[in-house]
């Protein structure tokens, strides 16, 4: 498991609304996984990753290199940055939050 990307969907609120937009988003990356046979991807869903919101967030973790959050995100929205950032994660690098200590975050 060291070298698949995570990605996470969390669920900020316990409204039957945004449960509900949260399962909606991963059938959707689940669904687009399988279509385009993407391989080296987990897919978890958390309850909660730090924002509120009646959409869920998604979070995406490279192995070795760190985290990107996304808030707010519906099933179109996860689609595209699934589709964009993780055939090619060298465009998302800049925006990692280091969570092995090999950089320091400037922000």
């Amino acid at each position: 498991m060291e070298d698949v990307i995570k990605v996470k969907v969390g669920v900020s609120s316990k409204d039957e609304t945004a449960i509900k937009n949260a399962d909606l988003v991963i059938k959707s990356i689940a669904d687009l996984i399988e279509i385009e046979d993407i391989e080296n991807i987990a897919l978890y869903k958390t309850e909660f990753l730090g924002y509120g919101g009646e959409f869920p967030n998604l979070e995406i973790i490279i192995p070795n290199k760190g985290s990107v959050n996304f808030g707010n995100v519906d099933s179109k929205e996860a689609i595209k940055l699934i589709k964009r950032y993780l055939k090619n994660t060298s465009e998302i690098e800049e925006f990692l939050v280091d969570n092995n200590g090999t950089k320091r975050c400037d922000h």
